[in-house]
Formats: structure tokens, C-alpha cells, sequence
């Protein structure tokens, strides 16, 4: 198998460097860029699985940079990681809204970034393995709020929780009931991302932000707006750290 190839954005060549050391030890392929506009350089070049994309740099910061890689059709389905030391929600929800898959905060764990890029790398591949066959597939989920149904990109869903016999869909920012068990949910669910990790949670890996360890096991800090935290059980551990190369 090819190795995952990684671009790794930032003004600060010590991140860049420590970043491809942790990276390349876990058998990926790294491409160093000190700022956005380098980075555009090297994605026109070279073949890139992940891009992990500083947010303040000289010249072109993330926010143009992210803008750039989604407005060309040739990187726009690339999954980006914002990888910065800003921690306010705001800048968290920007990231999302413009198109990046995760957001990681400065200082991290290295195999802990390492475990996410390359769950993303593999998710791509096998998405644009089936892309072919399943352009017509249908993306979306029925779920119920307030009195309406309304129609879920699928992609959005953070986690699902079953809750007192209910079924619930969580988003960044909402939470929805839907008709269905969180077993039907599971079958429904492609399993390139969506991962069964409890008897009642199953997460979205495009949409973790964070994995922790605790009492010899792992908790997924999720990537909505209250970042919350999810224990994996005992029975799902060896199944879980497959799917996220740990």
C-alpha cells in the first residue's frame, strides 16, 4: 500500500519538522510549507491525502488557504485539520463552516494527530474508491425537530446517542430525534467513518476531535459545540484503535 501523503503548514519550521518526525516513525509521507501560499505550490505538485494547515502565518493564513484548497476542484474534497494555538469557539466554528474536517489546538499528542490523519486518509481513499459506483447515492437522513422533519446531510452528524428508548442525531450545533434504533442506524451508517463505540454511541471519525485515554481505556472527545466526550467500551477497543491506526 502507498503511504499516506501529508502537507504540513505552518510558519514555525520546529512544528513542521516535529510534526514529519512523528508522521514519517508512523510510515507517512510529509511536505513541508512555511506559509498558505507555498502550500498551493506544493498541492499543484505533489499528491496530497491530508492537508494539517496553521491558521496565522505571514503572507497567507489559513483562512485564505483553506478558501483556496475548497475553491479548486482539484483539492476541494482534500480533508484539512486545523492544526493552531487560537482556542476560541468562534474560530472553531469558522473552521468548520469553511470546509476543514477537524480542528486541533496547540499543544497536542503526536500519535493522538497521527491517529486522525490517518483516519481521514483512509476514509478519503475508500470514499473515492466508491464514489464511482454510488454517485447516486443518497446522502441524507430524515430527522425530526420541533415539530418538523427535515432532511440531515449525513456528513454532519457528529455522533448518535440512544437515549430512554429515543434515538438521537447530534450535529455541531443541534441535536434531532430520529425514527429510527441506533441498531437500524448502525446498518444505515457507511462504515468507513461511522463507528459503533458503545451500546448507546456511535461516532462519526470525520468528526472527532480528540482521543483521550482514561482508566486503561479511551474516551472520543467529539467535535460539536460542547465537545463531548464519549466513552469507548472495553468490548469496542481493539475494533476502535483499527479504525483510527492507534
Amino acid at each position: 500500500m502507498d503511504p499516506i501523503n501529508v502537507l504540513v503548514v505552518d510558519d514555525d519550521p520546529a512544528i513542521v519538522e516535529m510534526i514529519r518526525f512523528g508522521l514519517e516513525t508512523d510510515g507517512m509521507r510529509v511536505f513541508g510549507a512555511g506559509d498558505g501560499a507555498e502550500a498551493i505550490e506544493v498541492l499543484a505538485a505533489e499528491p496530497v491525502d491530508v492537508v494539517l494547515l496553521d491558521i496565522m502565518m505571514p503572507r497567507v493564513d489559513g483562512w485564505m488557504t483553506l478558501m483556496e484548497i475548497r475553491n479548486d476542484p482539484a483539492t476541494a474534497e482534500i480533508p484539512v485539520i486545523m492544526l493552531t494555538a487560537k482556542t476560541q469557539d468562534l474560530a472553531k466554528i469558522l473552521a468548520f463552516k469553511q470546509g476543514a474536517q477537524q480542528y486541533v489546538t496547540k499543544p497536542f499528542n503526536i500519535l493522538e494527530l497521527a491517529a486522525r490523519v490517518r483516519s481521514l486518509a483512509h476514509t478519503r481513499i475508500r470514499s473515492a474508491g466508491a464514489n464511482s459506483a454510488a454517485e447516486g447515492e443518497f446522502r441524507k437522513l430524515a430527522v425530526r425537530k420541533g415539530g418538523r422533519t427535515v432532511l440531515l446531510a449525513i456528513d454532519d452528524i457528529v455522533y448518535v446517542s440512544a437515549k430512554n428508548k429515543s434515538t438521537y442525531v447530534h450535529t455541531y450545533e443541534n441535536q434531532y430525534l430520529v425514527d429510527l434504533t441506533l441498531g437500524e442506524l448502525e446498518k444505515k451508517l457507511s462504515r468507513d467513518s461511522f463507528h459503533r463505540i458503545h451500546r448507546s454511541y456511535i461516532i462519526n471519525l470525520n468528526c472527532t476531535k480528540e482521543i483521550l485515554r482514561a482508566d486503561g481505556g479511551y474516551v472520543v472527545v467529539a467535535s460539536d459545540r460542547d465537545e463531548t466526550h464519549i466513552p469507548v467500551a472495553r468490548r469496542e477497543v481493539r475494533a476502535f484503535r483499527e479504525a483510527v491506526g492507534i
